[in-house]
């Protein structure tokens, strides 16, 4: 039996480089069955929403989004069912610029729950995003569209969600004490930040000089 619906948005980068956000929803008739085929049509639910321009604007021509895994799993994060759809087209990010692969916008979410465990964060590639070449932060207009388009993008996924799942709430999963925080608030900031993991699978190139 499921208390929440986690949402895996995948996408993909250059040489064979994955990012993905991993916003949850915590089911408000909890417990619930959840089976894989209902998973499965959520994750094709997903797939078929329309990506925010916003979203879309901050990354360049060579960040996609590739699918959509939904994970249904208990209060202590066991696995109980799940379901993947892969597009048959990749969605393509807009953005005029090119940043590293590892450039990041985050979108802060607050709950009404004190400390770390009321707060979560998604990290959005930001590849294409202007930068104000005087501050070297993110263009305030971007920073903006980018919040919108995430905030009308959640709601989204949390109707395609309720539509196999039933009601939901967009939470801030606690492991630490099997707790679900309603999101109240987003914030966006404009000083770029970078995906917190290693590299996927990208090989790196080097250049060699003798010394001295």
């Amino acid at each position: 039996m499921a208390s929440v619906v986690r949402v895996n948005v995948q996408g993909a980068l250059p040489g064979g480089e994955v990012w993905s956000v991993n916003p949850c929803f915590f089911l408000l008739g909890e417990p619930v069955t959840v089976s894989a085929a209902q998973c499965l049509t959520i994750a094709t639910a997903v797939d078929a929403l329309t990506i925010s321009t916003g979203i879309r604007a901050v990354m360049s021509g060579s960040t996609t989004f590739t699918g959509t895994r939904v994970e249904a799993r208990s209060r202590t994060g066991a696995l109980e069912a799940q379901g993947e759809h892969v597009r048959a087209t990749a969605v393509t990010g807009t953005g005029s610029v090119f940043h590293p692969f590892q450039t990041a916008s985050v979108t802060s979410l607050r709950t009404g729950f004190p400390g770390a465990q009321g707060r979560g964060r998604l990290y959005w590639p930001a590849t294409g995003v202007i930068v104000t070449l005087g501050t070297l932060r993110a263009d305030t207009s971007a920073i903006s569209s980018l919040l919108l388009g995430v905030k009308t993008y959640l709601a989204a996924i949390s109707t395609a969600v309720a539509g196999s799942a039933g009601a939901n709430d967009l939470a801030v999963w606690s492991r630490t004490g099997s707790a679900f925080h309603k999101v109240t608030s987003m914030r966006q900031g404009d000083i770029l930040d970078t995906q917190r993991r290693r590299r996927d699978t990208l090989a790196e190139a080097y250049q060699d000089v003798t010394y001295p």
